[in-house]
């Protein structure tokens, strides 16, 4: 005791700490200090930054918007054709060409502009579809006969066994391309045919057009890096186009912008250093810089979809290009001051993160794998390092009394709560060694703790790796429980499987005794289990409280321990006797035998017995 006094006496006047508050203090000063100096040149970087930032911003909102109004556009067409496809599995509707079929395809392609065709091609290979010419939907009948877009639509189809967006198509008769959304339709396991929707290119670069006007941006789409998929030149349609070059090539399209956008651009602009991104291209037209943001759509062909937008960035440039030195001042501020900050810092981290990195073991309840904090240089922390540690010592004497895994429970579920008082339905065990004042006789004091401390470790690791809870040791006898603070729909089949792992380790236990000490006798338990309605709570007075049960339900499954005495296997190392609520409360099977309906003690109406046979 006075060795520790010492030492807090040490520790108190010889050592000197700085104040952390000062620390603080002078760290800080600094740091505005050096950052006065820069404020200069980061109000003139302000307007540049802002620009760049809003333009970003805007390109980020656009590039979004594009995608989801793109994604929108082509899955109405993909949702059509799976509702279809649904109705015909269903035996709703059989596609077989008449007015009820050719009327659901032609409510399909009405309902959405953007489908071309779409066509259900049967085993025999005969067609019934519908198609828009101008203004009007018109059905299709027809044998499919060499069509060869057709043929591979329908073993692409068959092949793959789902629906997916099939590779671009050139038709003659509508004299342009068309992206290809195929499903083969399943009925009783068999695919019975193939529903497509063919999506019109010239109609999703009018819907680019009018995007366009409407966010004041230049958008369009590629298939893939090489080809452009839409764009609002292509919305009356494009020359040069035919089966063998379906898309624009994208390297020689009209607008420079789009041809461009591939190409390596090593003109210097201080716009690339604050707009470079992953999705972002820089191009290069005549004397003018365009900045160019994408986004990709992976799900939609073979290959991805590039939706795209480009801004004229030569303002932006010209303005950065006149600011580049007062942002290479800042920079340089901006790097003293932040490696004094980090210096600071890092010596005021150091113990908070120690401490933090204990507390957090502290809220696991690792108490006895925690080590005490060291001192530190700072006042403040030192003081926080030896309170925290006087602390740990508490708690080391205090998970000694208080069961780990309740806590662990309470704090996971009542945290910062008021716990009040329920019933529930809870599983009760309780357990008891045969003849403990007898087998106690031939051994001394600390024998008698050393041997009761073995055994209820032993009983307390099988009952809590099958999901109980200790609530109490009494005397030589444990009671546990199940269900109490959460619920648990198998707590039953816990408590028993938790009785047979008992056994086992009983049996193992007496073996073990009789090899290292030569004893003769055996150590035997009884156990009661029972199911019931109790009270679950908080129980005694203001300054020592009790999470536990209380009820008819704890009184029934002591009772059947004591049961143990007359009835069941009682001449076993391990007699295991339950009630009939709990053999029916399993949620999977176990062996019983019936013992039947008898009195127990301080009871008036009879109790079904059974036991729980054990190997």
């Amino acid at each position: 005791m006075g060795g520790q006094k010492a030492k807090s006496v040490q520790s108190n006047g010889s050592e000197w700490h700085a104040s952390m508050s000062v620390a603080l203090a002078l760290g800080l000063g600094f740091f505005v200090l050096t950052s006065v100096a820069g404020v200069l040149g980061v109000g003139l970087v302000v307007g540049y930054r802002n620009t760049s930032e809003l333009l970003t911003q805007k390109a980020q909102l656009i590039i979004g918007a594009q995608r989801q109004q793109v994604e929108r556009y082509l899955t109405a067409a993909s949702d059509q054709i799976d509702f279809i496809a649904t109705r015909i599995s269903t035996d709703e509707v059989e596609p077989d060409g008449s007015e009820e079929f050719v009327s659901l395809l032609l409510g399909a392609v009405s309902a959405t502009p953007q489908i071309l065709r779409i066509q259900f091609i049967d085993g025999e290979q005969i067609l019934t579809g519908v198609e828009r010419v101008q203004d009007e939907t018109l059905p299709i009948f027809l044998k499919i006969g060499d069509d060869v877009d057709l043929l591979h639509l329908i073993s692409d189809a068959i092949e793959t066994g789902e629906s997916h967006w099939g590779r671009i198509l050139w038709r003659e008769e509508y004299a342009q391309a068309v992206l290809n959304y195929q499903k083969p339709v399943i009925r009783q396991g068999k695919i019975i045919g193939v529903l497509s929707a063919w999506v019109s290119i010239v109609k999703l670069s009018e819907f680019l057009a009018e995007q366009e006007v409407e966010f004041g941006a230049n958008v369009f789409m590629l298939y893939g890096k090489k080809s452009v998929l839409a764009h609002p030149l292509m919305a009356f349609g494009y020359a040069g186009l035919n089966r063998a070059a379906p898309l624009p090539e994208q390297n020689r399209f009209s607008d420079p912008i789009v041809a461009a956008m591939w190409l390596p651009n090593d003109r210097f602009s201080v716009a690339k250093y604050f707009l470079t991104g992953a999705n972002t291209r820089f191009v290069a037209y005549a004397d003018w810089e365009y900045v160019v943001f994408f986004d990709e759509l992976s799900s939609y062909g073979p290959h991805p979809l590039t939706v795209a937008t480009y801004f004229e960035a030569h303002d932006i440039i010209a303005e950065a290009a006149r600011l580049k030195w007062a942002i290479v001042f800042c920079l340089i501020m901006a790097v003293l001051s932040a490696g004094m900050a980090a210096l600071i810092g890092q010596k005021i981290a150091q113990p908070v993160r120690r401490l933090s990195d204990s507390a957090k073991r502290v809220h696991d309840l690792d108490i006895s794998n925690i080590a005490e904090i060291e001192g530190s240089f700072f006042r403040e922390l030192d003081e926080a390092a030896r309170s925290y540690n006087f602390m740990l010592d508490g708690l080391r004497w205090f998970e000694l009394y208080v069961p780990k895994r309740l806590v662990r429970q309470l704090m996971r579920h009542h945290t910062g709560k008021q716990i009040n008082s329920a019933h529930r339905d809870v599983v009760i065990m309780f357990t008891d060694i045969v003849e403990f004042t007898a087998l106690s006789e031939h051994l001394t004091a600390p024998q008698t703790a050393l041997f009761l401390n073995e055994h209820f470790a032993g009983l307390a690791e099988c009952i809590q790796r099958n999901g109980g809870t200790i609530d109490k040791f009494i005397g030589d006898s444990v009671m546990a429980i199940w269900g109490a603070l959460e619920h648990q729909d198998d707590a039953a089949d816990l408590a028993c499987h938790a009785a047979i792992e008992i056994a086992r380790w009983i049996e193992d236990y007496n073996q073990h005794r009789r090899l290292d000490a030569g004893l003769s006798y055996s150590v035997r338990l009884r156990i009661g289990i029972h199911i019931g309605r109790v009270v679950v709570g908080n129980i005694g007075s203001e300054g020592r409280l009790s999470y536990t049960v209380v009820g008819d339900a704890v009184n029934v499954a002591q009772r059947l321990e004591e049961a143990g005495r007359t009835l069941g296997n009682i001449e076993d190392e391990v007699n295991v006797l339950t009630s009939s609520s709990v053999r029916s409360a399993l949620v999977k099977p176990l062996e019983f035998e019936r013992i039947g309906a008898h009195k127990l003690r301080g009871r008036e109406e009879l109790v079904e017995i059974y036991s729980l046979r054990l190997h």
